[in-house]
């Protein structure tokens, strides 16, 4: 599903090596170049879990008549300072109440972050965690393996959109929308009870989380949704009165309330769970699929023993092998998916240890997509706008990845290449209008694309160069 052009060659090529030119090196030396056409296969393949070490979480579910239904959620614990202790005594040595808050933000064209139908119906439902909770950055942990599904400590109801916030509120500046779940007020007085009879409980975050290991927050009802947010962004709040002795020693009831805040000091765990995507995975003679978060992507197999037979890499250098991927229009729908911001090449072996060694490309065996502003590809991502692709052509391109071919042929001339093409948010640094990664991670916003697969543009063209003695 690629379109691979050569920038010298735009003709078509047989299978037999073709001379395109010539240049002479010195009087006894000339250097011949060829161009050799192959086919590439595609597929997608299933892709149930992501490395997400990352404070940034999505609570929802949304179907897509497309993609399938997807629906997030995520288990955290809570950051406790050293040695808390309440500011003030509560009154009478009672708790009020305790709510925990999602909240969520607007981003800077004041139009929420949230995908899909921000008016539908939707339950949130907190669970407790009753074991302690390990460090876990996939995405397919199952949340029953530590809490009781049983019991849920609170539920609510919510639209992402709340039409019951006042205009005047909700354009002020600080104002972030959130989701807020009641939770039993013996959980806030067994937090206070605590800290006068066992304050070694908040002596570490460690004997804190043993304490309270912390809640697992997922959708129980509706479908339509998902809203955006972050490990800071979730809190737990415990309200209390207190008596306070005013100027003229006269004694008034005061309101107070101790925070707790998810942070990345504490473990979070996300869970990306897909449904109705099998179909995805059936052989499709016009495109493949990739679709974030987690679902699916798509394979590329580029026929390494077959080309190798045909260019002795000892004898001839490969100098280009440009890869596009050209991709299908999205659907017509009011919340269909928006193509991936940019896509990225791997070997198929080094997906695991890429992300965990929190890489970026390398342009060896890794390539990230770029596009020029006016939609053409270029030969370096620096030289590129941040963009990872072309809506007016619908490209993604990645450059030239001879090296990539090279590479594998010689450390693994027996078996063809088989990279995955995976959607991914890139984080970069901007330097004399040049654009320079400095992390790149999977994307966990919902996006969905079909990659192409016209036999035409499978053909790949690879330009390599020869010196050979002049007899």
């Amino acid at each position: 599903m690629c379109s691979l052009l050569t920038g010298l060659i735009l003709g078509a090529c047989d299978d037999n090596p073709t001379k395109v030119g010539m240049t002479i090196q010195s009087p006894d030396d000339l250097l011949t170049v060829y161009t050799d056409t192959f086919q590439m296969t595609a597929s997608t393949v299933k892709l149930d879990s992501i490395f997400a070490k990352t404070t940034t979480c999505m609570l929802g579910e949304m179907y897509d008549p497309v993609y399938g239904t997807i629906k997030s959620d995520f288990l955290c614990q809570f950051y406790c300072e050293e040695g808390f202790q309440f500011s003030e005594i509560p009154h009478d040595g009672k708790i009020d109440s305790i709510d925990l808050f999602i909240s969520y933000m607007y981003n800077s064209l004041g139009g929420l972050i949230a995908y899909g139908d921000t008016i539908a119906p939707m339950q949130v439902s907190v669970f407790p965690i009753d074991r302690p909770l390990k460090r876990a950055f996939y995405t397919n942990e199952d949340p029953e393996i530590y809490c009781d599904m049983n019991d849920p400590l609170g539920t609510s109801t919510y639209t992402v959109y709340d039409m019951t916030v006042a205009d005047s509120i909700r354009n002020l500046s600080n104002y972030y929308p959130n989701i807020r779940v009641k939770l039993p007020i013996e959980l806030g007085q067994k937090f206070y009870d605590e800290t006068i009879n066992n304050p070694s409980s908040f002596a570490s975050q460690r004997a804190f989380n043993d304490f309270f290991p912390g809640v697992y927050i997922t959708n129980t009802f509706g479908s339509g949704n998902l809203i955006l947010t972050s490990g800071e962004y979730i809190s737990i709040r415990i309200s209390y009165t207190y008596t306070k002795q005013g100027s003229e020693g006269q004694d008034s009831l005061v309101y107070g309330s101790q925070w707790f805040y998810s942070s990345k000091d504490v473990f979070q765990i996300n869970r990306f769970k897909n449904s109705q995507i099998d179909r995805l995975l059936e052989e499709n003679p016009t495109h493949t699929y990739i679709k974030s978060p987690a679902g699916v992507c798509t394979k590329l197999v580029i026929p390494t023993t077959e080309i190798s037979k045909k260019l002795d890499i000892q004898d001839r250098f490969i100098n280009n092998f440009v890869l596009n991927l050209k991709y299908l229009p999205a659907d017509e729908w009011d919340y269909a998916y928006a193509p991936p911001s940019y896509l990225l090449l791997l070997p198929e072996d080094s997906v695991t240890s890429f992300f965990e060694s929190a890489s970026v490309e390398n342009n060896i065996t890794s390539y990230i997509s770029y596009m020029n502003s006016d939609g053409s590809y270029s030969y370096s991502s620096a030289y590129a706008t941040p963009s990872g692709y072309s809506s007016y052509t619908r490209t993604y391109a990645f450059g030239n990845i001879s090296r990539l071919l090279e590479t594998h042929i010689k450390n693994s001339p027996d078996s063809d290449l088989r990279v995955l093409v995976l959607p991914v948010y890139r984080e970069y640094q901007e330097s004399n209008s040049s654009y320079y990664t400095s992390g790149i991670t999977h994307t966990l916003t919902p996006s969905g694309l079909k990659i192409r697969t016209d036999e035409e543009l499978m053909k790949i063209v690879i330009l390599s160069s020869k010196f050979e003695n002049k007899k």
